[in-house]
């Protein structure tokens, strides 16, 4: 084994994940074996659910009487009930097992969790319905059944989250965390590594990537360069590792056979992205002829009935934000005449959709001349196109609060409404910046920018500008409303912890 890759390994190990967050400590084997747990933990937490769901759906309607007044004779005991609340249980229970709900290691958010558990809720809700009125008992209520719906998808969907928590408090604590790495330098393993990082409590150490083509050993931004795949059977030993992601283009038949083989050798499984990630800029579309399978590559465009969508969703949104922060609004413009002379808005020239520039607005964080005491301050950035510092001297006192918490950018409703901006897209640039896009960066471009996106929730500030073209990138080629509704709801507490927020 080379000095070099015994060191890189060392430091790995003492200064922790390939990204600006405190060390952790090589998972103990010991916990290990509390992950398999979970599994059933996340089991039982969903049946308990459903018994107690079954239980407040009957007392909802027989006990509160929620809805049209109960005879005598409509009036039915919850032993009645039993063969509906066991069959809604069991139907629920192997349609989210048929979900993978239940599979070791499989790593999903409470977001990405809750249509699948809608869907199988529904789903069990409407095999109930059926057997029920093909026996056609003397008794029934059809409310019973919605209410049964509504609180399974509450009820669950509450226990779901509580088991979320638990599992992030360990993992916060080192436990219950795979070590992984990355094998590939490409789009796709860039986009993989990206989604790891800003993807909180998947319980993946992401320690870094390895890759022959890398020139010079260089780092993708904050994910680091371990070495080459002939050196991976190697790392999985010295990190400790539990999981290899295999994200290499269709050529790389070879380099992906050796990287393999390591792993198979060492005992560490693989996890491999298909090829098509690689070559794909927009949404798959998967269709057949007699038989045949068709992968289609979508274009990525949000045009048409998908902007109209998205246009619908950015006023529906922003009208109701601006109403109920309507007060905040006022109560800050006001701080801000007080704490410092000059304007209360300040507006910037970005570059929106297709080119066409427009006047960004944002609550005035610094001082009067900024940009001219720029040149006072630091001389040495005039060349930086976005310059950003965390201990910037031009900010006055309440801009510091205002920018760590985000709330100086609330007058871009206004860039929302005129149609300049949308809720969430790429983030609005310079034209200085847009002047020096090649081809793949233009794609940037092709959606209004955002008041927040991918970029948002994975770091803001602390990315790299590939990495911003990147996610903006995918975002464009992979949009659906389902997508904006996640990135808003993850806005919420991106914006709480602060992450590349100055």
């Amino acid at each position: 084994m080379s000095r070099s890759l015994r060191v890189r390994a060392e430091q790995e190990l003492e200064n922790g994940p390939a990204q600006p967050s405190p060390a952790v400590e090589p998972v103990p084997a010991k916990s290990r074996h509390s992950r398999k747990l979970w599994p059933w933990i996340t089991f039982a937490g969903d049946a308990a659910s459903l018994a107690g769901a079954f239980f407040l759906a009957y007392w909802l309607r027989y006990g509160l009487e929620l809805g049209p007044a109960l005879t005598e004779f409509q009036f039915a005991p919850i032993s009645a009930y039993w063969p509906v609340g066991l069959g809604f249980g069991l139907a629920a229970l192997f349609q989210l097992y048929l979900h993978g709900a239940y599979e070791p290691g499989r790593r999903f958010t409470w977001l990405d969790e809750a249509p699948r558990l809608t869907n199988s809720l529904l789903f069990a809700t409407a095999a109930v319905i059926v057997v029920f009125f093909l026996f056609r008992p003397a008794f029934f209520s059809r409310l019973m059944f919605g209410y049964l719906f509504v609180c399974s998808v509450a009820v669950v969907a509450m226990a779901r989250l509580i088991v979320h928590f638990a599992a992030a408090w360990r993992q916060r604590r080192g436990l219950d965390i795979e070590n992984v790495v990355v094998v590939g330098s490409g789009n796709a393993a860039k986009m993989l590594m990206q989604q790891m990082h800003a993807t909180s409590g998947l319980g993946l150490r992401l320690v870094g990537f390895v890759d022959d083509a890398r020139k010079n050993g260089r780092n993708f931004g904050r994910f680091r360069h371990l070495g080459a795949v002939d050196e991976l059977g190697q790392l999985c030993e010295l990190l400790d590792l539990d999981r290899v992601f295999l994200a290499l283009p269709p050529a790389a038949t070879e380099t992906a056979a050796r990287a393999i083989a390591s792993c198979r050798q060492a005992g560490v499984s693989i996890s491999i992205v298909p090829d098509l990630v690689e070559l794909q800029t927009g949404r798959i579309d998967i269709d057949n002829i007699a038989g045949i399978p068709l992968v289609t590559l979508m274009p990525s465009s949000i045009r048409g009935f998908r902007q109209a969508q998205k246009r619908l969703l950015d006023l529906m949104v922003a009208t109701l934000t601006l109403i109920v922060l309507s007060p905040l609004v006022a109560i800050v413009a006001l701080a801000i005449k007080l704490d410092s002379r000059g304007p209360v808005l300040f507006k910037q020239k970005r570059i929106g959709r297709a080119g066409k520039p427009f006047n960004l607005y944002k609550f005035r964080s610094m001082v009067r001349d900024a940009e001219e005491l720029r040149k006072d301050y630091y001389p040495d950035t005039e060349s930086e196109l976005l310059f950003k510092r965390q201990d910037d001297r031009r900010r006055t006192r309440l801009g510091r609060f205002l920018r760590k918490t985000s709330i100086d950018e609330l007058p871009q409703l206004i860039n929302v409404f005129r149609g300049e901006m949308s809720l969430v897209g790429p983030r609005a640039q310079v034209p200085e910046e847009v002047a020096l896009y090649d081809s793949w960066a233009q794609n940037r471009l092709e959606a209004p920018p955002g008041m927040t996106g991918l970029w948002q929730i994975s770091g803001r500030s602390n990315l790299t500008f590939e990495e911003m073209v990147m996610m903006d990138t995918y975002y464009i080629g992979h949009w659906s409303l389902g997508l904006d509704l996640k990135i808003l709801a993850r806005t919420v507490p991106a914006v709480i912890r602060g992450d590349g927020a100055y």
